[in-house]
């Protein structure tokens, strides 16, 4: 592709000016659901902790109060490990510890634009390169507190040793995104026919094959599990028609690339020339979206970002040699610059909203007297998270313990009083008495106050509860 590099050089320098505006101007915004869990898990990092206590877990030892939603967390020995990995947390625990989560952002700024420099070196093209930057809503993950970005940056590492023929460590990095990102081992598939010109592929594969089986044998000596935690915890949405169409209009609306590898085939098509390779992988793509354990989250096809290299590289594959116009490179450049910065631009904005919320809403409960809290909602409950390391008692109702086995737990460690909140419609109501059982004095808990939780911006029900002293 002949163009010239001077107005490309344009292009990449409006666009870091654009990815910076963003990183210097937004306010940071605060963590909520499973961002809410990677905030907890690095700091515990910096802690020194690598599981999630629980100062609970000896009259609670199936968790059944844990202000962690089932999905989130896996039991072994009776201690709590997340279903995210530690190792994103402790890549970014040191920057988090001097600076917060402006920290993590700058962390994730930096992998993200060395991601990128590491693609250009792979290809050499200063126009796949621009559309690895702006080809798609993952720049999006820049200002969040999750593993996004990491795992992308590990990706390209991987692609880089696989081109520099480090087999070996390519495969070793392909077996830790494996476990991190278990959706992506079909990406690592196409390895050998995106780099048609090494030629040692067998050793990549039958190295990979030893490290998942080694990784495999160390998982179940800590979890008890031979596959991915996250394997495991989440597959409900396997085969889900609902959640395939879903994941497929995310792709579609925020990988554009995808829409590119799409009409690159149709015009070979038309051409009657064959792609077999472009084919495998819009296949892989779709079969993808609908046998994948998760949903996406946030709105977003992060399970999938893993596939913009891919899409690039099956690109240059087919058009390394070939002379396309400078006019159309720059009308895609143009639309990628300006569809990405629209786009993140309207996230970011409804991002920010929900950070406000939820940002009143922990500044409400910071202010609740009592020392325990009670929850029916497991969106209320990651909110609260920073509240543990306050000495709050944070606990989430489930359906099999919501009532009679909740009300002896709290006897049991000595809770007299308690505040509940909940958002109406409320899944697991607690009613105005609870009842002890196997009780002979001061047997139930009353409800002695419901009001609204002021200044929360959304309507959560106050209910305080005190055990009964007659």
């Amino acid at each position: 592709m002949n163009h010239s590099k001077k107005a490309i050089g344009f292009f990449f320098i409006f666009g870091f000016f654009i990815l910076c505006y963003f990183l210097t101007k937004l306010d940071s915004i605060k963590s909520f659901s499973d961002f809410s869990l990677f905030e907890w898990q690095t700091l515990l990092v910096t802690q020194g902790k690598f599981h999630l206590p629980y100062a609970f877990s000896h009259m609670d030892p199936n968790y059944r109060f844990f202000p962690i939603p089932d999905l989130f967390f896996h039991l072994t020995n009776n201690v709590s490990y997340s279903t995210f990995p530690n190792l994103y947390s402790i890549f970014v625990a040191p920057m988090y510890f001097l600076f917060g989560t402006r920290g993590i952002q700058l962390t994730q700024f930096l992998m993200f634009i060395t991601s990128v420099w590491l693609f250009y070196l792979i290809t050499k093209n200063e126009v796949l390169a621009f559309l690895l930057l702006f080809g798609s809503s993952i720049f999006l993950y820049i200002f969040l507190i999750h593993d996004t970005i990491f795992v992308f940056f590990l990706e390209m590492v991987t692609f880089y040793f696989y081109a520099k023929k480090y087999y070996r460590l390519s495969a070793l990095l392909s077996v830790f995104i494996i476990w991190l990102r278990p959706e992506l081992g079909i990406v690592f598939c196409f390895l050998p026919f995106l780099f048609p010109n090494t030629n040692r592929w067998k050793q990549y594969l039958i190295t990979c094959s030893l490290f998942l089986i080694l990784a495999s044998i160390v998982n179940f000596g800590f979890y008890e599990t031979f596959l991915p935690i996250r394997m495991i915890k989440n597959k409900d949405s396997i085969g889900n028609w609902e959640v395939g169409y879903y994941l497929l209009r995310l792709v579609l609306e925020q990988i554009p690339l995808f829409i590119l590898l799409l009409l690159f085939l149709i015009w070979e098509w038309i051409r009657k020339k064959k792609n077999a390779l472009s084919v495998l992988i819009t296949f892989a793509t779709i079969f993808i979206c609908f046998v994948s354990p998760n949903t996406g989250g946030h709105d977003t096809p992060r399970y999938l970002y893993g596939f913009i290299p891919v899409y690039l590289l099956s690109i240059h594959l087919r058009y390394e040699n070939q002379n396309l116009p400078n006019k159309l490179i720059y009308l895609l450049i143009t639309f990628f610059l300006f569809y990405s910065t629209y786009q993140i631009n309207n996230q970011l904005k409804t991002l920010s909203k929900i950070s406000k919320y939820q940002t009143n809403l922990l500044s409400a409960m910071e202010t609740i007297k009592p020392k325990t809290i009670v929850f029916d909602n497991s969106d209320l409950s990651f909110i609260a998270l920073p509240l543990l390391e306050k000495n709050k008692n944070i606990f989430l109702l489930r359906e099999d313990g919501s009532q009679s086995g909740f009300s002896n737990f709290l006897v049991k460690n000595q809770i007299d009083e308690f505040v509940f909140l909940e958002l109406p419609p409320s899944p697991y109501p607690l009613p105005n008495s609870l009842s002890i059982q196997n009780c002979i004095k001061n047997c139930e808990y009353r409800k002695v106050d419901t009001h609204s939780l002021p200044h929360a911006n959304l309507p959560i029900t106050y209910s305080h509860f005190l055990r009964s002293f007659d």
